[in-house]
């Protein structure tokens, strides 16, 4: 919607219908062509489309013989005849989102109302009620009344202006705030996911060995209780190598979570204890195909983070049959493929605040230095793809 809209409607009222359109045509203002942001062919298609609704409108009053002197009867035919500019609009509108974007029909309509519905519904009928005022204006002052028209209108545009650049400030402010608790969230589901695998680790790598020393010391006090004191020379050597091997355990860990930022077993390892935990808590199975990374904590940190914010997803939104995750080195960078077989979305409709996990994905990966691609299709399922350098500079 624009300004233009009730003046457009006023010359639907006063005038025949293939003049009104001509003054829609010649008259319809897109800020764009102002600016140079659009060109000559979709300047033409847009003020082409204004003038079919336009002649609809025009149409309908003609339809109803309607005087423009005659209240409230003329409001009433204002409100029919903006709803046949809208329908004309909106299925210009609606086509042009289905064929450019692939989104369906119901996402384009819910596009044509933004985010606040029920305002813009409320303004358009405003901006139409103000065709009739115009037009009584015009019959009674000429010219000059309908030049200090403009006046008001440009005041009412100006307040649109704002009013659309402060709901933009609070949408941005709401996504910030999305960002933080997701971002607050996040970090503590990874050092769940940190305290998981570092609790694998110890019951695998490190309990067997300090069992085998707890055994040993039971044997040797058994030798000294009952004095076989000759059994010391085979059990003391058993003891000392279990002791050696908890040593060695112990050290190996350690080491381990000195070198990787993702616990004990690295990337690999981590999106695997993932997956496990995920499918005992119902998701659908997941098929690993994972190659070890040689890269920057940074970079693996990051695939991992986009790893588990997609497999997470699919595992509790895409009611899928399964999913599966790839993750390989293709010319010194890390490449992460997250797909599966689920009900999928349309990429074209995401609102943020809903989907922010997107977003977030996407941000991380481009601070590195990446790209991120997210392909849905409703029936289809969906794929998360992402490519990263795993060292500066290589991607």
């Amino acid at each position: 919607m624009t300004m233009s809209l009730p003046v457009s409607l006023a010359a639907a009222l006063l005038f025949a219908p293939g003049f009104a359109a001509i003054v829609a045509f010649a008259g319809c203002l897109d800020p764009m062509e102002v600016r140079g942001e659009s060109s000559v062919s979709r300047a033409i298609f847009n003020r082409a489309q204004v003038a079919l609704a336009t002649t609809a409108a025009a149409f309908v009053f003609r339809i109803g013989d309607v005087n423009a002197a005659a209240w409230p009867t003329v409001a009433l035919w204002s409100l029919v005849a903006l709803g046949a500019d809208f329908a004309v609009n909106a299925a210009f509108v609606v086509l042009t989102i289905v064929l450019r974007d692939k989104a369906s029909p119901l996402a384009a309509v819910r596009l044509l109302f933004g985010s606040a519905p029920a305002d813009s519904t409320v303004l358009y009928i405003s901006m139409g009620l103000v065709a009739p005022l115009i037009a009584a204006i015009y019959l009674a002052a000429g010219g000059w009344g309908l030049l200090f028209c403009l006046v008001p209108l440009a005041l009412a545009r100006g307040g649109l202006v704002r009013a659309e650049r402060l709901h933009e400030a609070k949408e941005r402010v709401a996504t910030k705030d999305e960002a933080l608790r997701r971002s607050t969230e996040s970090v503590g589901e990874e050092r769940r996911d940190e305290r998981v695998a570092l609790a694998g680790e110890l019951h695998d790598e490190v309990l067997p060995p300090l069992f085998k020393v707890h055994l040993m010391g039971q044997v040797l006090k058994e030798d000294l209780d009952a004095g076989r004191l000759l059994d010391l020379d085979s059990d003391l050597p058993e003891l000392l190598a279990a002791t050696a091997a908890s040593q060695a355990a112990v050290r190996h860990l350690v080491d381990h979570l000195r070198r990787s930022s993702l616990g004990p077993d690295g990337l690999v390892g981590t999106i695997r204890l993932l997956a496990e935990h995920l499918q005992s808590n119902g998701a659908p199975p997941v098929d690993l195909f994972l190659e070890d990374l040689a890269g920057s904590d940074e970079a693996l940190l990051v695939l991992y983070q986009v790893a588990r914010e997609a497999l997470t997803n699919a595992a509790k939104y895409s009611k899928a049959g399964k999913i599966t995750v790839r993750i390989w080195e293709e010319d010194q960078n890390g490449r992460l493929i997250v797909s599966d077989t689920g009900v999928g979305f349309e990429t074209s409709n995401v609102d943020l605040r809903n989907h922010f996990g997107l977003q977030l994905m996407k941000e991380r990966v481009e601070s590195r230095g990446g790209k991120l691609v997210v392909e849905s299709r409703l029936g289809e399922g969906t794929t998360v793809a992402a490519k990263l350098p795993l060292t500066v500079g290589s991607l």
